[in-house]
C-alpha cells in the first residue's frame, strides 16, 4: 500500500479522520499494514444495538471526537464504515461523509479504512481544502459486492441479521453475500437480490439453472432447495444420490407416473440434463413442457403434433414407442381419442404396443380401407392378412380365394356381392365334403412324445399368422386341412379331445368366449350395451390369444418337455354371417341353437342351401332361422367354410441348418416358357415347392439335394423374392435374378469383345 503517505498522516499534526480507500484485493493486506502500524481496529458493527439494527453512526462520531482520550496509542482505524454507507445510500453516505471530513480527532489520528464507496472521492476532492494529505486510493478502490436477501423460511443458507453481515464485509468477504435481514436496502450502491421463493433460492445456489418456476410447485421446489443444502449447492450430487441418470429403462413409465417427490425429481433431472439424453423424441417433448402435470400427457400425445411427412417423424415415433410401452391402457385410450384429430395422419401414429392402439388400427382400417404401410406398425395384422397358400387337393386354389377375401372382408367390416354369390353356390355343392374328417387326420399322426392343445373355434383363417409366428419362433410347422362334424358346435366336435390318451392342455376356450360370449369384452348386435361396436375390434384380441398360445409351444418345446406340440380346434366361426343380418323364411317349432346357424330337424322344409345332420337343420350360406337371437360377434354352428374347415397344427423344433442356394442367380426368362430355377438344398427334406407373388410352384426332384422348379408366369426382368418351403415349412427365402435373352446375348457380346481387346 502506499504507507508513506499513511505515516505522513501519522507524523503530521492534521486533527481530522484519514480517508483510505482500498479495494477487494488490497483490504487484507492494508488491514495488515495498518495494524502493524500501531493501530487500534474499531468496527462499525459494535455500534449495532441488536442483531438486525444499524448501527449507530452517532455514536462513532462521539468515539472519534473523543479517541485521544479514550483510546491508549491514539491512533485507530475504522473498518465496516464505507461498506455500510453503501448499504444505507447515497442519502445517508453524503450525510456522514460530509461529517466526518470536517470532524475534529483533537490529538488522535483516525483512519478510515473505507471500500465500495469510490463514488464520493470526486465530491471529497472537489473541497479544495480536501487534498491528498487527507485521503489516498489503493488499487482504484474497485469493489465486487453484492447482497443477497433470503427469508429464512426458504431454507437458504444466509446470514442471519445486519449485523452479522457488516462483521462479514469487516472481515473483508466481498462477492455475493446471502443475509436474511429486515433492515431496508432499497438504496445501496450494491446490486442487492431478492431471493423470495426456494425456487429463487435454487436459481441462486445452483448457478446456470434456467428451468422456469412453473417447473414445479412450491413445496417441490422447497424440498429440492433442502437437498441442495445438503449436497454442497450441487445439483449433480443430488442427482447422483438419487440414482438419476439418463438410461431410459422399461420403468420409464413408473418414474415419471406417480405425483410423489421422486417422480417430479426425474422430470427435473430430464428438464435438466435435456441436451444430454439420446431419445431425440423425449428431448422435444421436454423442450415443450413446463409443468410436470403435463409431461406424461405429453410423452403420449406430442407424436400428434408431427405429421408423418416430417423428418424427424420415424425416429420420433420409434423412440416414442419404446417409452410408453408400460403406459396403462387409460392412458393410452386417452391418446387414441385425442390422436383422431385428423384421420389422414392418426393411423401413422398409432403401434401395435397396447390393445386399444391395435384395435383402433383396425377400426380406422375397417371405417377408411386398406393401408399399405401396416407391416410398419401392425406386423401381426399384415401376417394375418396375408394370403395363405392351401395345400389341398382339388381345393387349394378354392380355398386360397375364399379365404383371403373372408379376411379382407373381416378386416373392412363388409360384404362382398361376388363374394354372396359363391356362398349361395357353396352353400349347396358343399365341396368341403372331400375333406378328410379332424379324426381321419389324426389317426394317422405320430402321437409319442406329443402334448395336445385344443383351441376352441379356432378356424383356417388365422393360418399365415400362425406359420409367420413358427417362423419367428424358430418352430417347424406341419399343417393338415380337415373339416369338423356338423352341426359346428362343440358337443359334437370335442370327442378327439376326450378320447386322447396323451398328455394334453386344459380346453382353451378364450377363442370362442371372445367371439360369441359377453365375457369376451366385444358386442355386435346389443344396442342397449354400452360396449357395443360394429367394426371388427375383436380381431385384435384374437391375435393376442393365438400369439399366447404358439408362445407356449416355443416354450414346451425348447424346454424338451416334448417333441410335439398338436393344436387341434373344434370349428371355425364366421364373421361375414352375423354381419349378413339374414333371415331365412322358417320360424321353427323346435328351439333354435347358435343364434339360428342350426335347430333340430324338421319336416317338410324347402332350404336348398341347409343339410341334414346328427338330428339337425343346419344353414351352409349366411342365414338364420327367423326368432333367433343374433350372435354378438360372430357365429358358428352352421356349414360354411369358415365354420367347417379346421386346421390341425403340429410344431416341433426347426433344424435351423437347412439352408437353400441358388445353382445360378441369374436365370434366363423366354417370352413363351417363363423362367426356371435350380435350387440346392444342404439336407434332406420332402414336399419342396416355392412361393412366388402368392403363387404355388411345385420342385422337382432331382437328386438327393437338387430340386428345379419351372416358373412359366416370369417372363419379365427383375429381381424376384422366392419363399422356399419344405412341406409347410418356410425354409429360406432367395432372390432371383432375371434377365431377358436380348441382355444374355448383349452380355455375351460384351465379355467376348473384353477377350479379343486381352488378347
Amino acid at each position: 500500500m502506499q504507507i508513506n503517505v499513511v505515516k505522513e498522516y501519522l507524523d503530521s499534526k492534521d486533527n481530522m479522520p484519514f480517508f483510505l480507500f482500498v479495494s477487494d484485493s488490497q483490504y487484507h493486506n492494508t488491514l495488515d499494514d495498518l495494524l502493524a502500524a500501531g493501530l487500534t481496529v474499531v468496527k462499525m458493527s459494535e455500534f449495532s444495538s441488536g442483531e438486525d439494527k444499524m448501527p449507530d453512526t452517532d455514536r462513532l462520531s462521539e468515539l472519534i471526537k473523543f479517541s485521544d482520550i479514550n483510546i491508549k496509542d491514539k491512533k485507530l482505524v475504522v473498518i465496516g464504515l464505507g461498506e455500510y454507507l453503501a448499504l444505507r445510500g447515497n442519502s445517508e453516505m453524503t450525510r456522514v461523509i460530509s461529517e466526518l471530513k470536517h470532524l475534529n480527532t483533537g490529538g488522535a489520528k483516525v483512519i478510515l479504512l473505507l471500500r465500495g464507496i469510490s463514488s464520493q472521492i470526486k465530491n471529497l476532492i472537489a473541497d479544495p481544502r480536501f487534498d491528498n494529505r487527507r485521503y489516498s486510493v489503493i488499487d482504484k478502490a474497485d469493489c465486487n459486492i453484492s447482497i443477497t436477501l433470503a427469508d429464512l423460511s426458504i431454507g437458504l443458507s444466509a446470514l442471519s441479521g445486519f449485523k452479522a453481515l457488516l462483521e462479514e464485509l469487516e472481515n473483508g468477504q466481498h462477492g455475493n453475500i446471502v443475509v436474511n435481514t429486515d433492515v431496508n436496502l432499497d438504496c445501496a450502491l450494491f446490486n442487492v437480490h431478492t431471493i423470495s421463493s426456494a425456487y429463487d433460492g435454487i436459481k441462486f445456489a445452483s448457478r446456470g439453472f434456467t428451468l422456469p418456476c412453473s417447473c414445479g410447485s412450491d413445496n417441490q421446489w422447497a424440498e429440492l432447495l433442502s437437498e441442495l443444502n445438503q449436497n454442497n449447492d450441487s445439483l449433480d450430487d443430488v442427482f447422483e444420490k438419487k440414482s438419476l441418470n439418463s438410461k431410459l429403462g422399461s420403468d420409464f413409465f413408473t418414474c415419471i407416473a406417480g405425483n410423489d417427490y421422486h417422480n417430479w425429481l426425474y422430470f427435473i433431472y430430464l428438464k435438466y440434463k435435456v441436451n444430454t439424453l439420446d431419445n431425440s423424441y423425449l428431448r422435444f417433448v421436454l423442450e415443450k413442457t413446463n409443468r410436470f402435470e403435463d409431461f406424461k400427457s405429453n410423452i403420449l400425445n406430442t407424436i400428434i403434433e408431427i405429421s408423418h411427412t416430417d423428418k424427424r417423424f420415424t425416429s420420433f415415433y420409434l423412440e416414442r414407442k419404446s417409452l410408453i410401452q408400460k403406459f396403462p391402457e387409460p392412458d393410452i385410450a386417452d391418446f387414441v381419442i385425442n390422436n383422431r384429430i385428423d384421420k389422414s395422419e392418426s393411423i401413422f401414429k398409432l403401434t401395435d404396443s397396447t390393445k386399444p392402439e391395435r384395435e383402433e388400427i383396425i377400426a380406422w382400417i375397417a371405417e377408411n380401407g386398406p393401408f399399405s404401410k401396416i407391416e410398419d406398425i401392425y406386423p401381426a395384422l399384415a401376417a394375418y392378412n396375408k394370403n395363405y397358400i392351401f395345400k389341398c387337393p382339388d381345393l387349394s386354389d378354392l380355398f386360397t380365394e375364399y379365404f383371403d377375401a373372408y379376411k379382407r372382408q373381416k378386416l373392412l367390416n363388409t360384404l362382398e356381392s361376388e363374394f354372396l354369390a359363391k356362398i349361395d353356390e357353396y352353400a349347396i355343392s358343399r365341396k368341403y365334403t372331400c375333406l378328410p374328417t379332424r379324426n381321419e387326420i389324426l389317426e394317422n399322426l405320430d402321437k409319442t412324445d406329443t402334448i395336445l392343445y385344443w383351441l376352441d373355434t379356432l378356424g383356417v383363417e388365422y393360418l399365415a399368422f400362425i406359420e409367420s409366428l413358427a417362423q419367428r419362433n424358430g418352430l417347424s410347422i406341419t399343417i393338415n386341412i380337415a373339416r369338423a362334424e356338423l352341426p359346428t358346435i362343440t358337443s359334437i366336435n370335442r370327442d378327439f379331445y376326450d378320447a386322447w390318451q396323451g398328455d394334453k392342455y386344459p380346453p382353451d376356450k378364450e377363442l370362442d368366449e371372445i367371439k360369441h360370449k359377453e365375457k369376451g369384452g366385444y358386442n355386435f348386435a346389443d344396442n342397449n350395451l354400452p360396449n357395443r361396436n360394429d367394426l371388427p375390434i375383436h380381431l385384435a384380441k384374437e391375435l393376442d390369444v393365438i400369439n399366447s398360445v404358439i408362445n407356449k409351444a416355443a416354450t414346451d418345446l425348447s424346454s424338451r418337455h416334448y417333441k410335439r406340440f398338436l393344436i387341434v380346434s373344434d370349428h371355425g366361426a364366421s364373421r361375414l354371417a352375423v354381419l349378413r343380418r339374414k333371415e331365412e323364411k322358417y320360424e321353427t317349432g323346435t328351439k333354435s341353437k347358435y343364434s339360428g346357424r342350426c335347430c333340430e330337424l324338421f319336416q317338410p322344409y324347402d332350404l336348398p342351401f341347409a343339410t341334414e345332420e346328427n338330428g339337425h337343420l343346419i344353414l351352409a350360406d349366411y342365414g338364420r332361422f327367423k326368432g333367433s337371437r343374433a350372435a354378438n360377434v360372430e357365429v358358428h354352428g352352421g356349414a360354411s367354410l369358415e365354420e367347417v374347415v379346421v386346421p390341425i397344427i403340429e410344431l416341433s423344433l426347426k433344424d435351423g441348418s437347412i439352408t437353400v442356394k441358388l445353382i445360378n442367380e441369374i436365370v434366363i426368362s423366354d417370352s413363351r416358357s417363363g423362367s426356371e430355377i435350380d435350387l440346392f438344398i444342404n439336407s434332406s427334406v420332402h414336399n419342396v415347392y416355392v412361393i412366388l407373388n402368392e403363387k404355388r410352384y411345385s420342385a422337382s426332384q432331382i437328386d438327393t439335394n437338387h430340386y428345379t422348379v419351372k416358373l412359366p408366369d416370369i417372363k419379365k426382368v427383375g429381381n424376384y423374392p422366392v419363399k422356399v418351403y419344405a412341406g409347410d415349412d418356410l425354409i429360406d427365402t432367395v432372390t432371383v435374378k432375371v434377365q431377358g435373352k436380348s441382355g444374355k446375348v448383349d452380355a455375351d457380346f460384351d465379355d467376348l469383345f473384353k477377350e479379343r481387346i486381352n488378347d
